[in-house]
């Protein structure tokens, strides 16, 4: 990425040869104040007071948040050779806000012979070092007390964010060669995505070749790709490898498209093995919450410990196939699809054990899932329009071994994406006018890779040129049953209105509201409200 950086630059430098070569910016500011009500939360934290979990919040519809937040946009392209050369330059500061994070306790495991003294098996480092259970007895766990507010990019401290990648999200060569150019080699960093965004949307480094065929004869395009999958510069991620992509699509006009793809992964970063942490913590949770006050809860709160801050190495092999597509059969009418199916293997994951041995939680699972996207637009009018949608994401629970021992073969059947970039709704996936602040992160699909069933209607007006409001719900359903058996996540309605007083300014309002269902410990109703304002140059 740091020569595609420099080739970049000096592109830029370079002389301009004729007329129809050119260099453009542009910049963005996107600010945004945002309150959120009755998020559940995921978030396990450790008591030092109580010397316990606090674990009563845990997918419970509780916990309010306000924060400003801001995003700063430059980009810089231009045209050499008549146009059969571009380059690309983009930097952003990802979303600025001040966050508190959760302090760090190292948190001893003790003996069972204290356990009658202190019921829940956990105690603060510095009350005794000889009450632990040996030398790695100790874990680092995020406590309820907060740090102070520090100001972070994309969620994490500005100056690991400048460390990992500089701000920079691409940095890129293309070049246009053969019969009417119908043949481009882009290489560098640029955006990437595979199977619209339900496997990855997101910056990475990478090669690619595309095959414009429809410029010499017969109207198809075909691209196949080779990145890595990390918007960091990939020699700061441990075990990175590669992805290859292959895509070939049927172009029947200009807008239209409809065609099929193949992505493959060989994963030995870990990031798998995080996807499965999550199940592993829920299913620990409620171990804890039903313990509390009885002598099972040391040995419970004790493993939640160890889940919590074990480090997870895991190795797997994923493919994902499918089809997609975007065709207007009718005047007024537009119809897009998603498809696609996931196989591989998971073939170890392991964290480490008493003294430093490596300990095997599973290996040789199947890793199998399936997506469906279909989404439907009608003209109802001038300037209206409206459609149903659909999305499925298949959920899985990891399989479990007996105790003390490996789980082997099963299968673990969640839809698993590298990056994936979903907006169906604001609240559930993130959608709305917040999308530009998404910091893609792989996700097991649903809560803790329960799946999503999703359908929903959508309706846009304009009634006026500056102004633009869009209405969506969805009824949200898991795939499979949650930790309290239930699986109805809710009933989601969006709001958004944008006004663009003037060129190079909108400005935006947004209501969300989702209706918890029985997979969530509590019913009270969840808000988001967003407030924006954003300036654009031309």
């Amino acid at each position: 990425m740091r020569l595609a950086l420099a080739a970049a630059a000096v592109l830029a430098a370079a002389p301009v040869a004729r007329g129809e070569d050119s260099v453009r910016t542009q910049a963005t500011l996107h600010l945004r104040t945002t309150s959120t009500r009755d998020v559940p939360g995921t978030a396990v934290l450790f008591d030092a007071g109580r010397r316990t979990f606090d674990v009563g919040g845990y997918l419970v519809p509780d916990g309010d948040e306000r924060h400003g937040s801001a995003f700063a946009s430059l980009r810089v392209d231009g045209k050499l050779l008549g146009g059969d050369l571009r380059w690309v330059v983009a930097a952003d500061t990802g979303e600025l806000r001040r966050r508190e994070f959760p302090r760090i306790a190292s948190v001893c495991l003790l003996r069972p012979d204290l356990w009658p003294s202190a019921q829940t098996g956990l105690g603060v480092l510095g009350g005794g070092g000889g009450q632990c259970l040996g030398a790695l007895a100790v874990v680092p766990l995020e406590e309820t007390r907060l740090e102070a507010p520090a100001l972070v990019s994309n969620g994490r401290p500005v100056g690991d964010e400048l460390r990992k990648t500089l701000l920079v999200r691409e940095a890129y060569v293309a070049w246009s060669f053969g019969r009417a150019g119908f043949a481009t080699v882009r290489a560098g960093r640029k955006r990437t995505a595979v199977a619209d965004g339900y496997v990855h949307d997101d910056y990475a480094t990478g090669v690619e070749l595309d095959l414009d065929l429809g410029a010499v004869g017969p109207a198809w395009d075909l691209s196949l790709g080779v990145f890595q999958p990390t918007r960091d510069f990939p020699s700061t991620v441990s075990g990175i490898s590669p992805v290859a992509v292959v895509r070939a699509d049927w172009l029947p006009s200009l807008f239209e498209h409809a065609g099929v793809f193949a992505a493959a992964l060989r994963d030995r970063s870990g990031s798998l093995a995080e996807l499965v942490r999550g199940s592993a913590v829920e299913a620990r949770v409620a171990n804890v919450a039903g313990a509390l006050g009885t002598p099972r809860e040391a040995p419970a709160a004790q493993d939640l410990a160890r889940t919590l801050s074990a480090p997870l190495e895991s190795d797997a092999s994923v493919f994902w196939a499918g089809t997609s597509g975007s065709l207007a059969p009718w005047r007024g009418h537009r119809v897009g699809w998603t498809l696609a199916v996931q196989g591989g293997t998971l073939h170890h994951l392991s964290t480490t054990g008493p003294a430093g041995t490596r300990l095997l939680l599973a290996e040789d699972v199947a890793l199998r899932g399936r997506l469906a996207s279909v989404r439907w637009e009608a003209d109802l009018g001038e300037r209206v329009s409206a459609g149903p949608f659909f999305l499925y994401l298949s959920g899985g629970t990891p399989p479990r071994g007996a105790v003390g021992a490996a789980a082997t073969g099963g299968s673990y059947d969640a839809f698993l994406g590298i990056a994936p970039y979903v907006t169906a709704t604001n609240l559930f996936f993130g959608g709305g006018l917040s999308e530009t602040f998404a910091a893609r992160q792989a996700t097991a699909p649903g809560v803790n890779g329960r799946g999503v069933v999703a359908p929903g209607l959508s309706v846009a007006v304009d009634p006026t040129k500056e102004v633009s409001v869009q209405a969506r719900a969805a009824w949200l359903r898991a795939d499979v049953a949650g930790p309290f058996d239930g699986k109805v996540y809710g009933t989601e309605a969006d709001l958004g209105v944008t006004w663009a007083p003037r060129d190079g300014v909108l400005v935006g309002v947004e209501l969300d509201v989702l209706w918890p269902g029985d997979f969530y410990a509590g019913r009270a109703t969840v808000y988001k409200t967003v407030l924006a304002v954003d300036l654009l140059t031309p």
